[in-house]
């Protein structure tokens, strides 16, 4: 997540359909869509766009660009005039809103759940909606069923969850007689460490007044970032977080090498299509040291730029996909969460249901932290600059109070905000 101008690739997806009689849609009927990964076969929103085209008459031009690349071209893009008619993206319309339409005027957003609106679109200091959410996500914990049965664990459920304890316990034996690699992995993102910082009372601010004090190098954080660096030294393939490796540590749970992956109900449909060789499924979150619980909310959204040139077509294509019938045939495919009100994907599968209401009880586990910290729009201020901090911990560099204290003091000296624990 912290590559500079790169494009992974470029996609040119070209649909020329004739109507009767129309003969070939107009060289400008042309939607070009930025999306944050090239979709694979089945790929559930791309087949929705390729639906849409398929009935409209339109060509798709899709472009690739990883979602941390696009803080990077972004600006690039609008700034000589090259920006897509629908971005794809997680946080462009926070650093960037002046560059994006208000799409309220466009779609009703009362069809929305309101904590999918505002946590996808964490439009926190405004009452424009500059992103709209399609898919809307939560973090999870999936497990190698077959290594636990070998390793002869009982996994955890919702009504009896383990301790953080109980899930160092059971890494280490999955890695001893489960027959895998790792007993646990993470992926890379920060925000999945943040449920750790979470479950210590840990927070990357507290409310002051009006305002901020950063409290990210408090005793909760420090003491969830020395578990983190202690789990990296003896259950976690440690590359992946100290900066030594660009391995997906997805991959490694796909391929059997993790016991216990921490990551997000966004994996659950491509693990359904791709894992072949072991039996998996979903285990409730960890419980910590105070009996609290955590899970972060997230998701991806669709934005449309003021000086896009067909942004007509990324109207049509929206007002289209909400639409209650596309909708639900999206999340058939997609099998996630829904950002909709009374539209749900519904499982007939017996596992799947079961898997599902796991991760739909994490919604529960959303802490006020988490949203306080939300609010703030700290990462307005930095954002890489926490995920570098924590990676130098873990590789040794500094030790974990070390690194969160040289953070929060660059944190509270951009922001202005006070600093709550002394450095």
């Amino acid at each position: 997540m912290r590559k500079a101008f790169s494009v992974i690739a470029v996609l040119l997806v070209s649909v020329m359909l004739f109507a009767s009689g129309a003969g070939e849609a107009e060289s400008s009927d042309t939607l070009q869509v930025m999306l944050t990964s090239e979709p694979g076969e089945g790929d559930s929103l791309f087949t929705m766009l390729q639906k849409w085209a398929d009935e409209s008459g339109v060509q798709l031009d899709t472009l690739i660009i990883p979602d941390d690349d696009q803080l990077q071209r972004f600006p690039l893009m609008a700034k000589n005039g090259d920006l897509p008619d629908l971005i794809v993206t997680t946080r462009l319309t926070r650093l960037y809103p002046d560059e994006f339409e208000d799409l309220g005027d466009v779609i009703d957003i009362s069809i929305f759940e309101p904590q999918a609106l505002t946590i996808i679109s964490e439009d926190y200091n405004t009452t424009a909606n500059y992103c709209l959410p399609y898919e809307f996500t939560i973090t999870n914990v999936f497990y190698n069923k077959t290594a636990f049965e070998k390793a002869g664990i009982e996994p955890p459920t919702v009504e009896d969850p383990w301790t953080l304890e109980e899930f160092r316990e059971n890494a280490q034996i999955l890695q001893e007689k489960g027959g895998v690699r790792y007993g646990i992995a993470m992926d890379g993102s920060r925000a999945r460490y943040d449920n750790l910082m979470y479950l210590y009372g840990g927070s990357m601010v507290e409310k002051e007044g009006d305002s901020f004090a950063v409290t990210v190098n408090g005793p909760g954080s420090v003491a969830a970032l020395e578990m983190f660096v202690e789990w990296n030294n003896s259950v976690m393939p440690k590359a992946v977080w100290a900066g030594g490796t660009s391995d997906n540590p997805s991959d490694y749970f796909t391929n059997g090498l993790v016991g216990i992956f921490f990551s997000g109900s966004w994996n659950y449909n491509p693990y359904t299509q791709n894992i072949k060789d072991f039996e998996w499924g979903v285990i409730p979150s960890p419980v910590g040291p105070d009996g609290s619980r955590s899970a972060i909310l997230g998701g991806t959204g669709f934005a449309v730029p003021k000086e896009a040139e067909n942004k007509e077509l990324a109207y049509d294509f929206l007002t289209w996909f909400y639409e209650e019938e596309h909708f639900q045939e999206f999340l058939n495919l997609d099998k996630g969460l829904s950002s909709l009100k009374d539209i749900i994907y519904e499982p007939s599968d017996e596992k799947i249901a079961s898997d599902y209401a796991v991760m739909q009880a994490e919604a529960a586990n959303v802490q006020d932290a988490f949203n306080i910290d939300e609010s703030s729009m700290w990462r307005n201020y930095y954002d890489n600059e926490y995920r570098d901090a924590l990676r130098q911990a873990v590789y040794g560099d500094l030790t974990p109070q070390e690194a969160l204290d040289g953070f929060a003091k660059r944190l509270a000296d951009k922001s202005g905000w006070s600093l709550k624990y002394t450095v």
